[in-house]
C-alpha cells in the first residue's frame, strides 16, 4: 500500500532481519538491545544520511575508538574524584562473587555524594584470607588517599570482618 511505501516498511523490515541475524550469528545476549547506546547508534545512524558509512571494524574497535571512549571515561571519573577532597567518600567491596567464567574475583569502588565509581576488581583464586583482603584495601586505601576516607564497607563475611578490623587497628 502507499503508507507502507511511504514508511519503507519492507526495507524496516529487511534491517529489522539483518539486526536480528548479527545477534543470532555472534550469540549476543538480547538484553544488548536494550542498551541505549545500541539504540542510539542506530537513531543517529537513520536520522543522519552518511553516504558510503561502513561501521567500525575489528582493529578500529579494539584501539582507536576504545583509547577514545577510556579518554572520556577518565574524564567523567576526574570529576568524580574531585569531588572527593571536599565531600569525602566510602570505599565499598562486596568479597568474592564468582564471575561468568567461575573465578572468585573482590570488586572495589568508591561512592560519595550519590556517585559511585568502579576502581577494580581483583581474582582471588589463590586465596580469601583475612590478610589478603586486608592488603587489598589497604593498596585501594593508598590509592584513592586515606585523607579523603570516610568509611570502609564489606560485607558480613568473616574474613572481609577481620581485614576491616587491621585497617581499623592502623
Amino acid at each position: 500500500s502507499a503508507i507502507e511505501k511511504a514508511f519503507n516498511k519492507s526495507e524496516r523490515e529487511h534491517l529489522d532481519y539483518e539486526i536480528a541475524r548479527m545477534f543470532y550469528s555472534a550469540g549476543l545476549p538480547f538484553n544488548l538491545a536494550r542498551n541505549p547506546y545500541f539504540q542510539y547508534a542506530f537513531t543517529y545512524a537513520s536520522n543522519h544520511n552518511i553516504a558510503g558509512y561502513w561501521p567500525p571494524g575489528y582493529n578500529l574497535l579494539r584501539t582507536t575508538l576504545l583509547q577514545k571512549e577510556k579518554a572520556n571515561i577518565d574524564r567523567l571519573c576526574a570529576s568524580i574524584r574531585n569531588s572527593w577532597n571536599e565531600k569525602g567518600m566510602s570505599i565499598v567491596s562486596d568479597g568474592c562473587w564468582i564471575d561468568s567464567q567461575k573465578r572468585p574475583l573482590i570488586n572495589f569502588m568508591v561512592v560519595s555524594d550519590g556517585d559511585a565509581m568502579f576502581l577494580k576488581s581483583v581474582d582471588c583464586s589463590q586465596t580469601k584470607y583475612m590478610h589478603f583482603i586486608y592488603n587489598l584495601l589497604k593498596e585501594v586505601i593508598n590509592e584513592v588517599g586515606y585523607t579523603k576516607l570516610v568509611q570502609v564497607i564489606t560485607d558480613n563475611a568473616s574474613n572481609c570482618k577481620g581485614a576491616g578490623q587491621l585497617i581499623e587497628q592502623e
